[in-house]
């Protein structure tokens, strides 16, 4: 799921907005690198300005970052357990200074400026600020529904709010019914929903024998029984 829908690469590309893009800076980072800790790393000794900056050197200081290629995963660590927030593809924004910790999942880059640049070139485009606004408030609405359902719903609740708030971003097919497509992998699907690869798969294979769902193909289902779908959210 998205965090909003959207887009702040379209965003940044529209004319009036090229006096904010030009503040941004290009950063590649390869697969399964950290590139946000809450901690300062004291290893970073290249400028984050510069995209020919060491890849894998993690980045924390206060910065907005938009995801221009690639997937990047916002977490929070407690011991030795994960607890995924979001799975941020091209065009999705987030931010440093939090306590998440932000790790590419496949070859990366992402555009980042210091919060306080972003914030000076903002004052220049004020019609911005109500795209960012939306951003944010889907940001946290999504947040809040997330740890909503780690704390206080079981697997079942959480597979199956996912599955209804997923198939709500794709329209209806032909026969009135919404289909899932799962595109992130087995694991990194139980690492949002703070469950086992196996339970998850266990419970999708559950909602399949008992009509609630139709697997199509690989990744793709649709849902057949969206009111008994919904009573797992009780």
């Amino acid at each position: 799921m998205k965090f909003t829908s959207v887009n702040l690469l379209d965003e940044l590309a529209k004319p009036e907005f090229s006096s904010l893009l030009s503040a941004f800076h290009e950063r590649r980072f390869p697969k399964n690198s950290m590139i946000f800790t809450p901690s300062y790393d004291e290893e970073l000794e290249s400028p984050v300005s510069s995209s020919s900056a060491p890849l894998g050197r993690t980045i924390a200081e206060n910065y907005v970052f938009i995801v221009r290629r690639g997937l990047v995963r916002v977490f929070l660590a407690y011991g030795d357990k994960e607890f995924t927030i979001a799975f941020l593809k091209p065009g999705d924004v987030y931010v440093s200074h939090s306590s998440a910790l932000v790790q590419s999942v496949e070859d990366t880059t992402i555009l980042l400026v210091d919060t306080a640049t972003f914030n000076r070139r903002m004052m220049t485009v004020p019609q911005f600020t109500v795209t960012v606004v939306r951003v944010l408030g889907g940001i946290l609405k999504n947040t809040f529904s997330i740890v909503d359902g780690l704390a206080l719903r079981d697997v079942s609740a959480r597979l199956a709010r996912y599955l209804i708030a997923s198939a709500q971003e794709n329209a209806p097919g032909k026969d009135g019914r919404r289909r899932v497509r799962l595109q992130l992998s087995g694991e990194m699907l139980a690492q949002t929903l703070g469950a086992s690869r196996q339970t998850i798969s266990t419970l999708l294979t559950d909602l399949t024998r008992s009509g609630i769902l139709l697997k199509e193909q690989r990744g793709v289902y649709c849902i057949m029984d969206e009111p008994r779908l919904r009573e797992l959210l009780d």
